[in-house]
């Protein structure tokens, strides 16, 4: 204990000299700089002081048998307040002047414009880092899916339409049109009810339908995945499965492919809807003022000038519900039956394909990572990869749909 009071003594000495230091060098050199050095180190010092004393507090009043008087409570608080006090008032008076007197501490122009591409390289930093992540995350996911590839085969997994881990069948047609199917039904039921919403706070409803429908639709995008599937086995299930369908093998027993749509369908609409606002709000009034103008009718200048105009905010929107799709685990696990066969008509109409169950490959991944192991466990990395390579091409189609309408 003698040994680290005196280490401790020993480090509160080098680091006040270094302060003092730094401080006085500042003044004459760099200014601003060794300012703002300064005070974070001592903010942090008094931050760190204050914890400290504030664990050994609680110990004193927390960690005996029996419990303190409410005087011996205060006391062990003001002895600790008083030792802060006592340790932080000279930081604390040089932390106040040095805020007090700032103009003393002006930057030069070389500090200025050193400081400046400093911030500006850190931010492409920031930038580029959300993009090597992926890259990372890739990478990983793809290096432990080889050995599935090596051992099963590519072409095995991308066209094979059984999944029986036990006999090493591995294919993922049936989880990939689950996938699509589910997100198509979604984005064809979600993103009309999502754009008109969007349309309808932007452009036509009054300040307090606005005020009143925004939050709430902002509140869907809070609710967890699990409530949203619990709402699909509960109300959503038995409605559907009063569907009258004849000679249906299987049965119809409310869980498939039209149930994963419309709960997806409710997921996504807080994102596109909020986007698409954003987007429509983002075109200059002029363009609507000037249509005005011309004599069209509100809704012709909403449906011929505003919306192509915020034609790319629209499809950014849309980009992100059908990624939001595409990624949802729990409540398609909840919903969508989780079949393994190929999605299929449950009788001879064809219609009925939305009444069948399906998998996806998110739920895939769910359910059987757990117990997976070996070349199943790398499979199932495999699907990650897929998925991963599924959302970029769907991102980069629309996007060049997106560039050829704006060139034509």
């Amino acid at each position: 204990m003698a040994t680290l009071t005196t280490l401790q003594i020993i480090l509160v000495i080098i680091t006040l000299t270094a302060l003092t230091i730094s401080l006085t060098w500042g003044l004459w050199t760099r200014r601003d700089w060794a300012r703002s050095a300064v005070i974070w180190l001592l903010a942090v010092g008094l931050i760190y002081y204050a914890v400290t004393i504030l664990f050994a507090v609680s110990a004193q009043v927390f960690a005996g048998n029996k419990a303190m008087s409410l005087l011996q409570i205060v006391s062990i608080f003001l002895n600790g307040l008083g030792k802060f006090i006592g340790v932080g008032l000279v930081p604390g008076l040089i932390i106040y002047g040095l805020v007090r007197y700032t103009a003393y501490f002006n930057e030069s122009l070389a500090q200025k414009t050193f400081v400046d591409q400093t911030v500006k390289y850190l931010l492409i930093a920031s930038a580029l880092s959300s993009f090597f992540i992926v890259v990372l995350i890739f990478l990983f996911t793809l290096s432990e899916s080889l050995t599935a590839v090596n051992q099963i085969g590519l072409n095995k997994m991308l066209i094979g339409t059984i999944w029986r881990p036990q006999d090493m069948d591995f294919g993922l047609v049936p989880m990939v049109l689950g996938s699509l199917l589910s997100t198509f039904g979604a984005i064809i039921l979600g993103v009309p009810i999502s754009l008109g919403t969007a349309i309808l706070l932007a452009e036509i409803a009054p300040y307090a339908v606005r005020e009143t429908l925004r939050p709430a639709i902002q509140l869907l995008a809070g609710i967890p995945s699990v409530v949203y599937g619990l709402f699909g086995m509960v109300v959503l299930a038995p409605l559907i499965r009063q569907i009258p369908v004849v000679d249906a093998m299987p049965p119809n027993n409310g869980f498939g492919l039209l149930n994963a749509s419309i709960i997806l369908a409710i997921m996504i609409m807080p994102t596109v809807t909020s986007v698409s606002e954003d987007a429509i709000r983002a075109v200059p009034r002029y363009y609507k003022e000037g249509a005005l103008a011309l004599g069209v009718t509100h809704w012709q200048a909403i449906w011929s000038v505003i919306l192509p105009a915020a034609r790319s905010g629209i499809v950014a929107a849309i980009i992100l519900g059908v990624g939001r799709a595409l990624g949802e685990t729990m409540a398609l696990i909840m919903v969508v039956g989780n079949s393994i066969a190929l999605p299929s008509p449950i009788n001879n109409n064809p219609l009925t394909l939305v009444l069948s169950t399906a998998r996806t490959l998110t739920g895939n991944v769910a359910v059987e990572i757990n117990y997976a192991e070996g070349v199943h466990r790398s499979a199932l990395f495999f699907t990650g990869v897929l998925l991963f390579l599924l959302i970029l091409g769907i991102n980069t189609f629309a996007r060049y749909l997106l560039r050829e309408r704006l060139a034509s």
